[in-house]
């Protein structure tokens, strides 16, 4: 892929319109400080200090982030709660132009949060809200049925499952298969197994759990991708990502680092600029090379779950290349 190509991409991509359906989650970054010597007034207890606090979209909602980071019109469908964390999410969204009229707000829910205090740079013990609701599939059935109805309007569908107890079951995902079509792919915790008719991303824990430990990973892949008889895009850190299919097998090799990283969040980053790449009519290859410029720049932005903007990938192609 040259320079020209590149740029043609992202302009393509700049038309697109995705569907992201899942777990949407909210990110709550803030610095912590445990040692102090202030105690309260009221309950004698040592006072602990926090400061910067900074919020970001997270699960399905950093892959919607993502795709509206590079262009993309995004489409959310999902659910939150009607509390302050919700109302945040829905900020978040509006304010990168994501489409969350089928982000739906229910007052039985807390809205999925992930409280992380960073000490000195450093993710410490989190504070989870609203990632273990037992009401999500009570609601899951109307978001699934608006995105069948408009299905056809996408060029591009993402399926994320991000929660102990998500939006999507064993039935409503084999349920959604039947309308999403070869132009969509599914990132999953614990239904992968049923992913019987759609593009599977999975990571290397996630690949090691389905066909063990091997020598030869080339060829497990390969055999694997056989008895699915559907693709996979798997990512393998440092060894960068693997797509294979019946007929076909790339193997995109991770570009340098260089510095500090935060890998948090790289997966979510793969699975959107692969899907815009390809959705803009990239070949795999390039969806390959293109998911990896993406994550390349998104992994040196610390204390996030980093994007990369059409700025940032040409030129992080343009280094690449020197």
């Amino acid at each position: 892929m040259n320079s020209q190509r590149l740029e043609a991409l992202l302009a393509k991509i700049s038309t697109l319109r995705i569907a992201v359906i899942g777990d949407f989650a909210l990110d709550f970054y803030f610095d912590f400080n445990p040692n102090t010597t202030d105690f309260s007034i009221e309950t004698g207890k040592q006072v602990q200090h926090a400061s910067k606090a900074k919020t970001y979209l997270g699960g399905a909602g950093n892959v919607a982030k993502n795709l509206a980071c590079l262009g993309v019109q995004v489409d959310a469908f999902g659910l939150r709660g009607d509390d302050v964390f919700g109302r945040e999410m829905e900020y978040l969204a509006q304010s990168l132009q994501i489409n969350t009229q089928q982000l739906k707000s229910k007052n039985q829910l807390d809205t999925p949060t992930y409280s992380k205090p960073m000490q000195d740079g450093i993710e410490q013990s989190r504070l989870d809200f609203g990632t273990r609701n037992n009401r999500f599939q009570e609601f899951s059935i109307d978001v699934i049925h608006e995105l069948a109805i408009q299905a056809n309007e996408y060029d591009w569908i993402i399926i994320n499952e991000q929660f102990q107890i998500p939006l999507l079951n064993q039935a409503t995902f084999e349920y959604l298969q039947k309308f999403v079509g070869e132009h969509a792919i599914a990132d999953l915790r614990s239904l992968g197994q049923y992913a019987t008719n759609t593009l599977l991303k999975v990571n290397e824990l996630e690949l090691t759990k389905i066909i063990g430990h091997t020598d030869d990973l080339e060829k497990a892949i390969k055999n694997w991708v056989a008895k699915r008889q559907k693709p996979v895009l798997v990512t393998l850190g440092e060894q960068g990502m693997i797509y294979a299919s019946p007929t076909e097998f790339h193997w995109e090799k991770a570009i340098p680092l260089h510095g500090s990283i935060d890998t948090v969040g790289a997966g979510d980053m793969v699975v959107a600029a692969f899907s815009a790449a390809r959705a803009s009519g990239a070949n795999i290859q390039e969806s390959c090379l293109f998911a990896s410029l993406a994550v390349h720049i998104s992994i040196h932005k610390m204390g996030e779950t980093g994007s990369a903007n059409p700025q940032e990938i040409i030129e992080a192609y343009h280094a690449t290349r020197n």
